[in-house]
């Protein structure tokens, strides 16, 4: 009896992006211990390109990161920004806000997501949320921001 081959989250996102002829990705395939494959795109907010990566590994999590404003938080501005960020994390339950070590203020959502249960459409549809919530916040974000 012949094994059946498990597809996996990445060959699926891959085969859904040609099938829907999306070609706005670049596939990165990291060497690492959780072969990790990063889709690489941009949004545009506002007349801002805004990077945009979904992480997919071995593990039940696909990651959506957006780079809303890159090395804008210093430690300073983090400690005044810390109430909001996390009022920001507690009425918004479908992003996390967080600022990376060099200082990116970012926007991420987690979908879990095995590799026999992942629905590619579901990740465009959140994507597309993502764009929608930009649209709607990202001046509002900016100026939380940028604030002395």
């Amino acid at each position: 009896m012949e094994e059946e081959k498990i597809v996996t989250k990445i060959e699926k996102m891959q085969e859904f992006l040609d099938a829907n002829n999306i070609k706005c990705f670049n596939v990165e395939k990291l060497e690492d211990e959780k072969h990790t494959t990063i889709f690489r795109s941009s949004m545009e907010v506002k007349g801002q390109i805004l990077p945009m990566a979904v992480l997919m590994d071995d593990s039940i999590y696909v990651l959506l990161q957006v780079q809303i404003a890159p090395q804008v938080v210093d430690e300073e501005k983090l400690k005044a920004l810390a109430s909001a960020i996390n009022n920001m994390n507690n009425n918004v339950r479908l992003f996390k806000f967080t600022v990376s070590e060099r200082g990116d203020f970012m926007l991420n959502a987690c979908i879990t997501a095995e590799n026999g249960s992942f629905n590619p459409a579901l990740l465009s549809a959140l994507m597309t949320e993502t764009l929608r919530f930009m649209e709607a916040q990202y001046s509002n974000i900016m100026e939380l921001l940028w604030k002395k």
